[in-house]
C-alpha cells in the first residue's frame, strides 16, 4: 500500500512508529536493568567461583549496554527516576563484588 505524501498520513504513521519504537526502548531498558540486578543479586549470594563470575560478567555486560542505550531513548521523568536508582544500586553491588568504573 503507497500512502500519498498530500494526505499527511505518512508523517503521521512515521511518527507512530518512532512513538512506540521508543515504548519498546524504554521498557526493554526497564526491563534489562531488574533482570541485571537479579544477576548481580545471585553473583552476590553465589558460593560457586565460576558461577559468580559468570552473574557479575552479565550483570556488567547489561549496565555497560544500558548505559550506551539510554542516550537514544527518550523517557518520563518517572521512568528516568526509576532508571537511575536501578543503575546506582547495579553499580553499588558491581563495585562490590570488585568492578572498577
Amino acid at each position: 500500500m503507497v500512502i500519498p505524501r498530500k494526505t499527511g498520513l505518512r508523517r503521521k504513521v512515521r511518527s507512530a512508529l518512532a512513538s512506540r519504537t521508543n515504548r519498546v526502548r524504554a521498557d526493554f531498558l526497564q526491563v534489562d536493568s531488574e533482570i541485571a540486578l537479579t544477576f548481580s543479586g545471585i553473583a552476590l549470594e553465589a558460593r560457586d567461583h565460576g558461577k559468580r563470575k559468570r552473574m557479575i560478567q552479565s550483570a556488567r555486560r547489561a549496565y555497560d549496554t544500558i548505559t550506551r542505550l539510554r542516550t537514544n531513548v527518550e523517557l518520563s521523568h518517572a521512568e528516568c527516576d526509576k532508571l537511575d536508582v536501578n543503575l546506582r544500586r547495579l553499580k553499588s553491588e558491581l563495585q562490590g563484588l570488585g568492578q572498577s568504573f
